[in-house]
């Protein structure tokens, strides 16, 4: 059975040999040369030593010869100082002996020893017989020569040192050329083996990863046929097992869902071929990259076009370029308003736009929806509405003045029929308001409002709404501090406006409420109508100004209190004429804040 060394593990061992090929070159080279360096500074040390002792020698050996000449012409003073200079000699005699640790310099030092004492022993029987006549001549014949013959032994024995100190200088000069000899041959097998880790390394890693790497890449491309080799039973041979595991993985995933793909590309074409409406598929580039039937009808063969070729309104392509950059839902309330008028087989037809965000931001689709008979019925219903509010107008007249000649002598009638009379003029009142409502309905959704511009004052037109709202169990508050200027406007459609605000607060403010009412001036008139109802959910609290829509209508089980559906919605469109604002938003207390704001001038 191999056994295959991990990836770790080779390098651990790898590593382990060069730090200690290294460490071992180091030590060593380190330990020899400062041997050599040891020897050569003993040597220099003994060397000067010895040749400092060898100097004092010759020098005290001349001195003592100077003492013996002194005693043979002046016995007394010239034997004290031959005793000192000989003292002196000894002392250098003890010197040199502990420089000398060579066996042929300590044979020279004994014989010097031996020619020293010769030399003394002659010189110390002519001291004795000074007074003789030859004396002198016996120092020149026997005593000089000896002296001469131990000079010349003490130069023996500098020159033999000296000889001693060049070998040592060959040793440490041969010591030092083999250690530099060795280091260079560990520093070539190491640089060898650095060589052949580098390579085994490149064979056992690069090549898998590089392998790997075009594997990956491969993959990435969708070709997963790629696999990796393996070679050993290390990490990078189990990365590689484990890419070639997932490659086969992926093929047998694309293998078998291959099948299922195309199936639901087929379900999906035959989808948007079943649907009624036209769906055009825009990619991120703002291409078109697909349509159905009804969009080729629409809009003929749009196929690989631009969305800015689309042959619809450039508020349609506004939308999808805005869908397409933010890639957020837009809107999905239903406006008939803005549908558009295409020619469909020769028939003008009506298609609402609705623009929606492919998820991914990977696009978006424009659906066309043929609402034409919707909008037909629509216009139907405003026509209908127009006309019998038309109509109701002169009699809802003729019952008006009928019934307020009829108030006008209530004073002869009895109580009750007095209270029936002033309940029938209330309602007759209430009923023109509402066919003046639907009448400027008609007027706004034709594009035919107009205004009659006068000076408001914006107090006055405050307190005359509150004053005109029926509210016997509500507390409602007017506050007019600071709004005594006027604004220009039109004054029955403000009124109109502010008392649809007022009358939808009354309509959900329970009894025992309250109701205030806040007129300001400053840069714009501002109207605030806050309640103590349950307020709009933050959903609906811009869809209750949309014609017909009541909150009720939505969430079912809840209490209707009377209404169209219509009072915020014209209040909505006279404020905007006005070139103001409306919006609705939480009041403190939980309930609901209405804010109007007008400029002052027209």
């Amino acid at each position: 059975m191999t056994v295959t060394l991990q990836l770790r593990t080779r390098l651990g061992i790898a590593g382990t040999l060069l730090i200690g090929t290294t460490l071992a070159t180091g030590v060593w080279s380190v330990t020899s040369f400062r041997n050599v360096s040891r020897v050569v500074d003993e040597t220099v040390t003994d060397d000067e030593r010895a040749t400092d002792a060898t100097a004092k020698l010759a020098g005290g050996l001349e001195r003592e010869d100077d003492a013996m000449l002194l005693a043979l012409s002046d016995s007394p003073r010239g034997k004290a100082e031959l005793v000192r200079e000989r003292a002196s000699v000894e002392r250098a005699l003890v010197h040199l002996a502990n420089s000398l640790h060579a066996p042929d310099e300590r044979r020279i030092a004994t014989q010097l020893r031996s020619d020293i004492d010769i030399y003394r022993h002659a010189g110390d029987r002519l001291v004795e017989s000074a007074s003789s006549a030859d004396a002198r001549m016996r120092y020149h014949e026997q005593v000089n020569p000896l002296l001469r013959r131990a000079v010349a032994t003490t130069n023996q024995l500098r020159d033999q040192h000296f000889r001693s100190s060049l070998l040592v200088a060959e040793w440490a000069r041969d010591r030092s050329t083999q250690s530099m000899l060795i280091v260079g041959a560990i520093s070539v097998a190491a640089l060898i083996l650095l060589i052949a880790i580098v390579l085994h390394l490149a064979r056992v890693v690069m090549l898998p990863l590089r392998e790997t790497t075009r594997a990956v890449e491969g993959i990435r491309r969708g070709d997963f046929t790629q696999r990796v080799r393996v070679r050993r039973d290390d990490e990078l041979g189990r990365l590689g097992g484990g890419l070639n595991r997932m490659a086969d993985e992926l093929q047998e995933f694309r293998r078998a869902n291959i099948g299922e793909v195309i199936k639901a590309k087929e379900t999906l074409e035959a989808t948007l071929e079943a649907l009624p409406d036209a769906v055009i598929v825009i990619d991120r580039d703002r291409n078109v990259s697909s349509t159905n039937p009804r969009a080729v009808d629409a809009l003929g063969s749009v196929h690989g076009r631009g969305l800015d070729d689309l042959p619809v309104p450039l508020v349609t392509r506004d939308s999808v370029d805005a869908v397409l950059r933010s890639s957020a839902a837009p809107d999905p309330r239903v406006d008939l308003a803005r549908a558009i008028e295409l020619e469909i087989a020769g028939r003008p037809r009506k298609l609402l736009p609705r623009v929606v965000p492919i998820e991914g931001s990977r696009g978006a689709v424009l659906v066309l929806s043929d609402v034409t008979e919707l909008v037909r019925l629509d216009e139907m219903r405003l026509e209908l509405v127009a006309v019998a509010s038309h109509e109701l107008r002169t009699p809802l007249t003729t019952m008006r003045m009928t019934l307020l000649m009829m108030k006008e002598r209530a004073a002869a009638y009895e109580p009750r029929d007095r209270e029936i009379v002033e309940t029938a003029v209330l309602g007759v009142e209430q009923l023109s308001t509402l066919v003046d409502e639907f009448l400027d309905l008609t007027q706004i959704e034709a594009g035919q409002l107009r205004l009659e511009w006068s000076r408001v004052s914006l107090a006055e037109l405050v307190e005359h709404c509150a004053r005109g709202v029926e509210a016997s169990q509500i507390h409602v508050e007017v506050h007019t501090e600071g709004a005594v200027e006027s604004i220009a406007g039109d004054r029955k459609r403000l009124g109109m406006a502010v008392s649809n605000v007022l009358s939808n607060a009354i309509k959900y403010t329970p009894a025992g409420g309250r109701i205030e009412v806040r007129a300001t001036l400053g840069a714009r008139a501002t109207i605030e109508v806050i309640d103590s109802g349950p307020g709009v959910p933050a959903e609906f609290r811009e869809r209750i100004f949309d014609r017909f829509f009541r909150v009720e209508h939505v969430r079912g089980g809840e209490v209707r209190p009377a209404g169209v559906g219509i009072g915020l919605y014209i209040a909505r469109q006279v404020i905007a004429a006005h070139g103001g604002t409306i919006q609705c938003d939480a009041a403190p207390n939980g309930g609901a804040r209405f804010a109007i704001s007008i400029p002052l001038e027209r």
